[in-house]
């Protein structure tokens, strides 16, 4: 199950041209995962600066269609339906989400970008499982 603050499933996806993608070997940089391609072709003419942030960035969708980001299908569906239609989800180095839900644009994403990057797992304490 998708949720915050949990670890990202270790769903296998699939390049256009049919490389499969398992999810855990992303991991490293931030992930960011979107599947509206308005928002995508924005975030797209901020490579650079995600490359700066340490951070990755996929198009989900269904079906293969252009892209301007690296597109990854999920021809189940299991992901992409787990991120609103105008949301993204953002993951840390380790794959923990940090953010699952809308933004309104492209410095709301780089936003959470740099808010996970500046997290730092080992300076939280645990949750403790009773609260």
């Amino acid at each position: 199950m998708v949720a915050l603050r949990k670890l990202l499933p270790p769903y296998t996806l699939h390049t256009p041209g049919g490389e499969r993608v398992y999810l855990p070997d992303l991991k490293g940089k931030i992930l960011v995962l979107l599947r509206n391609p308005g928002m995508a072709q924005a975030l797209a003419l901020r490579q650079e600066e995600l490359a700066t942030l340490e951070a990755q960035a996929f198009l989900l969708a269904q079906e293969t269609h252009e892209s301007p980001l690296p597109l990854l299908l999920d021809r189940e569906g299991n992901l992409v339906h787990a991120i609103p239609e105008k949301g993204i989800l953002v993951a840390d180095p380790f794959l923990e989400i940090y953010h699952l839900g809308p933004v309104e644009g492209v410095e709301e994403i780089l936003d959470w970008v740099r808010f996970t990057g500046a997290q730092c797992p080992e300076c939280v304490l645990p949750e403790a499982e009773w609260l």
